[in-house]
């Protein structure tokens, strides 16, 4: 362990904050990690003493309790929820399209998927990775006979409401703050199929609900193109005699972990979704549970009230749907003025979980842009994150940076 090492004196109280497995094998490739499996340790006590247990202790039990409350039922009024739904115009899938989507689900559907699931993945609370059902086929059959039970009630076993959470750093932060690490949901190996299924499914018709504003975990979009109409946007602004304008980056504060189910179950139906797709999502988002896996240990498990689990395959599509409903107000709202190029008006175009937005007559056009976003914020758990947001200023010849 190199400099990680420490001669120890008998109880002593050594800590070591945020060790990391290394990454590389050595020449008898003992110590090779895989990425994604190697473990972070938060404050790893060195010693059994009863005040490094007595840390110990208070350590999981802070972990635990901020998760739990990150994954809260922060619910606002339904009724407020679905007057926001109603104020703007959202997308609907057609007659034919949800014909598609309520189709049972075949024992060839389930086939492909598990041929398709990469094997060396991190199981979930089950222990059971995608070599399980490719090594055993002829388990196959049960799966159809199991999932014909949930579109048909709307139930599903108690074991796809488990999850495992691990705690995977961000890059470049403060590994010693709870807040910089992203939660990455182990799921059991029958929900990881029937989720992408689903996702499979969603992702035929994932075009005509999202505007081609949205580049990241779309298919067939990728970020350079709002790269590239972020520069065209600058570019004109430059040119123009008269400025009166801002582009404003936003991030989202803990974007996938805070969108309310209530609004996105309400937000599926909005567009057409309904029937046996819809009721075979709904019980994967009736009564979830997840453990925090910290130091190698499992902690107590808490409910999941809120959020889309970050590992799962279903939950960028989810995530996106939600976001979409606050970048149509957007763009229906005629008080927040865009950038006029051509006969085209921009006004945004988003990302992952974050966005740019592109303004004319900030003054009142920022006004309303936050007033708006709060109020989607109430009902869909959406939050800004100050910290990491920008804005750029464009008034005269010069540019102001704040």
């Amino acid at each position: 362990m190199g400099d990680q090492e420490k001669h120890l004196a008998p109880g002593s109280c050594h800590r070591i904050s945020a060790v990391r497995w290394p990454q590389r094998a050595g020449r008898g490739g003992h110590w090779r990690v895989n990425q994604r499996q190697r473990k972070t340790f938060l404050s790893v006590s060195l010693s059994h003493c009863p005040l490094c247990l007595s840390k110990e202790k208070k350590k999981k039990r802070i972990i635990r309790n901020y998760y739990k409350e990150l994954y809260a039922n922060k619910l606002g009024n339904l009724l407020e929820m679905e007057r926001f739904l109603d104020t703007y115009n959202l997308p609907k899938l057609n007659h034919e399209d949800m014909e598609n989507l309520n189709r049972s689900i075949t024992e060839t559907e389930i086939q492909l998927v598990i041929k398709a699931l990469p094997k060396k993945k991190s199981p979930g609370p089950d222990g059971f990775t995608a070599g399980f059902y490719q090594t055993f086929k002829e388990l196959t059959p049960i799966l159809p006979k199991l999932f014909k039970t949930t579109e048909r009630e709307g139930i599903l076993p108690n074991s796809f409401d488990e999850a495992s959470i691990t705690l995977i750093p961000k890059p470049e932060k403060d590994a010693a703050k709870k807040k910089n690490y992203r939660p990455i949901s182990l799921m059991n190996i029958n929900t990881k199929i029937l989720n992408k299924i689903l996702t499979n499914r969603i992702q035929q018709h994932i075009r005509q609900i999202i505007h081609p504003d949205k580049v990241r975990l779309i298919p067939g979009l990728q970020g350079w193109f709002n790269i590239c109409k972020s520069i065209n946007v600058i570019h004109h602004i430059n040119k123009l005699q008269k400025k009166n304008h801002m582009i404003i980056s936003i991030d989202a504060e803990k974007a996938f972990n805070k969108i309310q189910y209530p609004f996105m179950m309400k937000t599926l139906n909005k567009l057409g979704i309904e029937g046996t797709f819809l009721n075979t999502i709904k019980p994967t988002y009736d009564k979830p549970t997840a453990s925090i896996i910290l130091n190698g240990e499992k902690l107590e498990a808490f409910p999941l009230r809120s959020g889309t689990s970050q590992g799962c395959p279903l939950s960028p599509l989810l995530f996106n749907i939600v976001q979409e409903v606050l970048a149509g107000a957007i763009r229906q709202e005629k008080e927040i003025k865009g950038i006029q190029i051509g006969k085209e008006e921009l006004k945004l175009s988003l990302f992952a979980d974050d966005m740019i937005l592109y303004l004319g007559d900030p003054k009142n056009s920022t006004k309303i842009l936050f007033e708006l976003m709060e109020e989607f914020g109430k009902g869909a758990g959406y939050k800004i994150n100050t910290q990491e947001s920008t804005a750029f200023l464009y008034t005269g010849s010069a540019e102001k940076h704040g």
